[in-house]
């Protein structure tokens, strides 16, 4: 009766398409999981051909979920006891009435390929998006709609591939983090080896190097401006997503105390040092935050090679002298 009710409806304004889930004493997370990956992949089969399928409405005691191509009430709906929603798929009526080419079903390989890597480049999209809009509206400001929208993906994306704007956020944070761990990694590694603290020459040379490198990564990099809002967002209103950049600040900052201590003959935990290394990361922090600022005060159009090359001069002028100088109590 579906397949019948889709080659009727599919792309009618005047019969939206319903379909009902129902299991006697209600859903099971198994089968909500399953409701959301069949969702994603019929909107990925009707895309303009018809409206988006969308979570309609569940019965109070989570016995059935109505999933229509409408937002509309619906009228003389299909009901579907147990039935996945990719028996519904535009594919699979092509093969059920002789159109789609052999060996190209969804059930080859090639095709469940593709459908892993759309999968995949469709939770990229969502993460970079993500990270955008949070950045720019907050984590209350931010709707999932627009998240969708800017990654050009549907709605029903989001809750197939993270399963709440809670858990997408934390996602977009797992994501930032990786991308910048993956640029600053060598240099981070590299000032964690033993050599790095094997005196004060050595410790000085590859915190003067790490430092360097992150200029270069938070000026430099096109995403930076996205990650630094994100960011300063947490640290005024800290989130779940707080914990994760914790960690990596956290981390970078242990790192840097360790070769700050080395350089001035200080235990790591002395409160000093904590305070020199925010110190001497901060120089570095406000170009990004204070972007528009400093473009301005400075009357430059970008922050461009040679601009970079000149606030690193800088930065290693200043770290020099903060660590020849540093007052110790």
């Amino acid at each position: 009766r579906a397949l019948e009710a889709q080659k009727k409806l599919v792309g009618s304004e005047q019969a939206p398409i319903v379909i009902v889930y129902r299991r006697e004493g209600g859903l099971t997370p198994a089968d909500q999981q399953r409701i959301r990956k069949d969702l994603v992949e019929l909107n990925d089969q009707v895309q303009g051909v018809s409206k988006p399928f969308v979570l309609a409405q569940k019965s109070k005691d989570g016995s059935a979920v109505i999933v229509t191509s409408s937002p509309t009430r619906p009228r003389s709906p299909v009901e579907m006891a147990g039935v996945s929603l990719s028996h519904m798929s535009v594919s699979q009526t092509k093969a059920a009435s002789g159109n789609a080419p052999s060996g190209e079903g969804r059930n080859s390989r090639h095709h469940r390929r593709a459908v892993v890597d759309r999968g995949a480049e469709t939770r990229q999209r969502l993460l970079v998006a993500a990270v955008d809009v949070f950045g720019r509206q907050g984590f209350e400001g931010a709707s999932t709609r627009e998240i969708a929208r800017a990654a050009k993906a549907n709605l029903a994306a989001i809750v197939y591939h993270f399963g709440s704007k809670e858990a997408l956020h934390v996602a977009a944070a797992e994501h930032l983090v990786g991308r910048v761990v993956a640029l600053v990694g060598p240099a981070l590694a590299a000032a964690s080896r033993p050599e790095a603290v094997a005196s004060p020459q050595a410790a000085r040379a590859a915190l003067l190097t790490l430092l360097q490198t992150y200029a270069e990564i938070l000026l430099g990099e096109r995403e930076a401006e996205r990650w630094a809002r994100f960011i300063v967002r947490e640290q005024m209103q800290p989130t779940a997503a707080f914990e994760v950049i914790f960690r990596m600040m956290g981390g970078a900052h242990a790192t840097g105390a360790r070769l700050v201590a080395t350089v001035l003959g200080r235990d790591p935990e002395d409160e000093t040092v904590g305070l020199c290394v925010f110190t001497l990361m901060g120089q570095i922090l406000v170009f990004r935050v204070a972007h528009a600022l400093v473009l301005r005060g400075m009357g430059w159009a970008s922050l461009g090679e040679r601009e970079r090359d000149a606030i690193k001069r800088v930065v290693v002028a200043e770290a020099n002298a903060i660590l020849d100088h540093a007052v110790l109590p």
